[in-house]
């Protein structure tokens, strides 16, 4: 009887451990599908942060290797909105043809303006925006990540400068804090800004979508 009952504690054992590492194998999947708990900027200036900015860095969860020169973007608010306008070129097009497109984002609630997301049909799921810190003079970050259906989330992040060029410990103090959103600093990549021919900034030239 000893030997039978040890031979099913042991068969119990095995049981709860098999189901343990599929649990916790279930929470690591969970984590990698679902965005991080990002901290907005608190007390944040809309107004102060719209304007012309150059992307000096970027990442993008979907993107192993750099692709961009000369990203560019023009920020503007208006009737609860916020539009992104920008160019960029890919890097290894010798003839530099520059792409130009729109994003636009809905500001959910006006006591948190530093929370956006984005207003297009195209984008499947919630797509949330974040200002993660900006002094409006001289830099900004901001992230976005989305969640999708049966596949992990989606993230990247924009380093903003007013200028072509952001200081050595600017830059290292901005990429400090995105590592605790989930965010591999080894993929944040710059992006050049020398020899940008200046792109038309008419809004009208900007590819449109259609927005809520």
């Amino acid at each position: 009887m000893r030997i039978r009952c040890r031979h099913y504690l042991l068969i119990l054992l095995i049981l709860v451990h098999q189901c343990s590492v599929q649990s916790q194998g279930n929470r690591r999947r969970n984590r990698s599908e679902k965005c991080p708990r990002v901290r907005a900027m608190r007390n944040f200036d809309l107004p102060a942060m719209m304007g012309y900015w150059y992307v000096i860095q970027y990442f993008a969860s979907s993107e192993t290797l750099p692709e961009y020169s000369c990203m560019q973007s023009l920020f503007a608010t208006s009737d609860g909105l916020v539009t992104m306008n920008f160019t960029y070129y890919f890097s290894d097009d010798p003839l530099r043809n520059f792409q130009r497109g729109n994003i636009t984002w809905v500001i959910p609630n006006y006591s948190a303006p530093a929370h956006w997301i984005h207003a297009e049909w195209t984008y499947e799921e919630v797509y949330n925006t974040y200002v993660i810190d900006t002094d409006y003079r001289s830099w900004g970050l901001i992230m976005h990540c989305a969640e999708k259906t049966k596949t992990q989330k989606y993230l990247s992040a924009l380093m903003l400068s007013r200028e072509p060029t952001l200081t050595t410990n600017v830059i290292n103090f901005l990429r400090e804090k995105l590592p605790r959103y989930d965010i591999d600093l080894n993929y944040m990549f710059p992006i050049p800004q020398a020899n940008c021919t200046d792109p038309v900034q008419d809004p009208k030239q900007y590819f449109k979508y259609e927005t809520l």
